[in-house]
């Protein structure tokens, strides 16, 4: 059996970069209670690593952001994930006399800089994105003409009435899928500037999955449920080799063992948040069978 583990792996830089702020600043302040507003990147296994020295993440579904901030107490130090936030959120933590700590992703952080200077020259501006992800909203709490071209459901071009708005979208789509997008605005609106902003990682792990050779026969992509990349790499998995089987896990425990079976190529691919403990665990399993 032939294991091909597809680079990039593991974590990206806007998550390493985010991991080590939180880490710093348990660092930097032993003493103070330090809280992550949301899930700092989307992998419940780093959220465990986290939590084990000392950093707590506050998420609930059912309570806003707001409500979570009114459960820290004053003087404790706060970070805001790397998805991106509302900057409100910023000064209702400050008011509350928390120290704050911003582990957005540059890529992110860039993209939303972009959108602000288009809102500042005065034009409206279509972000393509999920509308539950946090970077999408993120980018919606800018201003009201950020108007969400929803990855499931569209638009209402309606609500756009500038001839040339700018196009942009959330970092971690999948590279088949928006290229429809940007056809389906430039149909309605022919001047809009299409920008787009998928993150560089994405892209690479996405083109590798697509460029895999046919004798592949299990695609294995590791990552968390909730990781919008690793959920779109599963995706490219599937859409790209209909014929090759394609599971997403996010780590040994859920791989059904019996799909290794009578396998002579299988291909590890990993999500951007995906620790390299996972990727390997999987690989040293596979290894382990076969010299057995």
């Amino acid at each position: 059996m032939k294991i091909t583990v597809i680079e990039p792996k593991s974590y990206c830089a806007g998550v390493t970069n985010a991991i080590n702020i939180a880490l710093k600043a348990k660092e930097d302040y032993p003493d103070k209670n330090i809280y992550i507003l949301g899930k700092l990147v989307h992998n419940q296994l780093v959220i465990n690593f986290l939590n084990e020295k000392g950093i707590k993440t506050l998420y609930q579904p059912k309570k806003t952001y707001e409500e979570l901030i009114n459960t820290v107490p004053p003087q404790s130090i706060l970070i805001f994930t790397a998805h991106g936030h509302d900057k409100k959120l910023e000064d209702y933590a400050l008011c509350r006399s928390i120290r704050i700590l911003d582990a957005t992703c540059p890529k992110v952080k860039h993209n939303l800089d972009l959108i602000e200077n288009e809102l500042n020259n005065n034009h409206q501006v279509i972000y393509i994105g999920h509308k539950s992800h946090p970077e999408t909203e993120a980018a919606l709490s800018l201003d009201n003409n950020v108007i969400l071209y929803d990855v499931n459901f569209g638009i209402d071009y309606n609500l756009v009435n500038d001839s040339s708005p700018l196009v942009i979208n959330q970092t971690t789509l999948n590279i088949i899928d928006i290229k429809n997008n940007f056809e389906d605005i430039k149909s309605h609106i022919p001047n809009a500037r299409i920008l787009e902003e998928i993150c560089n990682t994405t892209r690479l792990r996405q083109e590798a999955v697509i460029s895999l050779p046919n004798d592949v026969d299990l695609i294995i992509v590791v990552g968390d449920i909730y990781s919008s990349n690793t959920k779109r790499l599963y995706e490219i998995a599937r859409m790209a080799h209909p014929d090759t089987l394609s599971v997403m896990v996010s780590e040994l425990h859920e791989l059904n063992l019996s799909l290794l079976k009578e396998k002579k190529h299988i291909a590890i691919a990993s999500g951007a948040s995906t620790p390299l403990s996972a990727i390997e665990e999987i690989v040293d399993y596979i290894n382990n069978k076969l010299d057995n």
